[in-house]
């Protein structure tokens, strides 16, 4: 017996129901779903935006630090405030941890050039000896000397200046030989500063240290690292009288016992985001706060 009219449409009235029932609730899921992944976007933002800011405070304050030091002390050492790494601090939610370092401290590649363009001999005397102290091959002097000038080792003084000085460190990348090896061993000796500065001899590591200075031992320079602990260089003619030898030549590079230029490095954790400012800073005489030459933030 067949289902009479009124049956079969109460049964397609059922079945018509029951898809509209399974369609809401496949909306619903997905709307559900979609409101999740929007509210976690929603809460990502606003922790990388409180992240970012709370970076850039700690650089104001690495910078208000820096100002501080520079009105209170003529020289710059690695027993100050400025130098000295805390472990990361908890604030509001966060993770913020950071270091100051003194770029002067390390060998400024941009010292291969002179002002006028061409190379300056006794710099480039001091990078080979700094290769050969990391036991790196001396080709990579001739590689950047040619990038920074545009001229080969031996060229004629007449020979038009050319190259480029360097903006970042990165820009090694692009020379013959300096591999990711090369660049790792590299990076914690030189840097990459605007014009020629000065190497701090108060906060250069040994390897630096014995670059600039001919006659001084890896060995020696190692030890006149460590007695500057508690007792500084006052100024380059401290540095010449701890030497403990009259007749060595004078040093490859300027030196100073004072430093300009530092790279504010701040890194804050929070629930959902992570947020990293790198910041080169240049210390003015006048008291202000220090000059931000660039700044990266990841």
């Amino acid at each position: 017996m067949s289902p009479r009219p009124n049956e079969r449409q109460r049964g397609a009235a059922v079945v018509a129901a029951l898809l509209v029932v399974a369609l809401v609730s496949a909306t619903m899921a997905t709307l559900l779903t979609d409101l999740d992944a929007w509210i976690d976007d929603v809460d990502s933002a606003r922790d990388k935006a409180q992240a970012t800011e709370q970076a850039r405070n700690a650089v104001a304050y690495a910078r208000a630090l820096l100002a501080a030091d520079g009105a209170s002390n003529a020289i710059d050492t690695l027993d100050e405030d400025w130098a000295r790494e805390l472990p990361p601090l908890r604030h509001e939610g966060a993770r913020i941890g950071g270091r100051i370092v003194d770029l002067q401290g390390r060998f400024n590649l941009n010292n291969l050039r002179r002002e006028d363009g061409r190379l300056d001999p006794q710099a480039f005397a001091a990078y080979r000896r700094l290769l050969a102290i990391l036991g790196l091959p001396d080709k990579l002097a001739n590689a950047l000397a040619e990038r920074l000038t545009g001229t080969r080792e031996g060229a004629s003084d007449d020979a038009p200046a050319g190259g480029r000085p360097l903006l970042a460190f990165g820009e090694l990348q692009g020379l013959a030989g300096y591999d990711a090896g090369v660049l790792a061993r590299l990076a914690g000796e030189v840097c990459v500063l605007a014009g020629s500065q000065p190497v701090n001899v108060n906060t250069a590591p040994a390897a630096v240290l014995s670059a600039l200075q001919p006659g001084l031992s890896p060995a020696a320079a190692a030890s006149l690292a460590s007695g500057r602990r508690g007792l500084p260089f006052r100024d380059s003619g401290d540095f010449r009288n701890r030497l403990g030898d009259p007749g060595l030549p004078g040093s490859l590079l300027p030196i100073a016992a004072a430093s300009r230029h530092f790279l504010i490095e701040i890194e804050v954790d929070r629930d959902r985001a992570r947020s990293r400012v790198a910041s080169l800073v240049r210390r003015n005489p006048n008291g202000k706060l220090p000059e931000i030459v660039w700044q990266t933030l990841l």
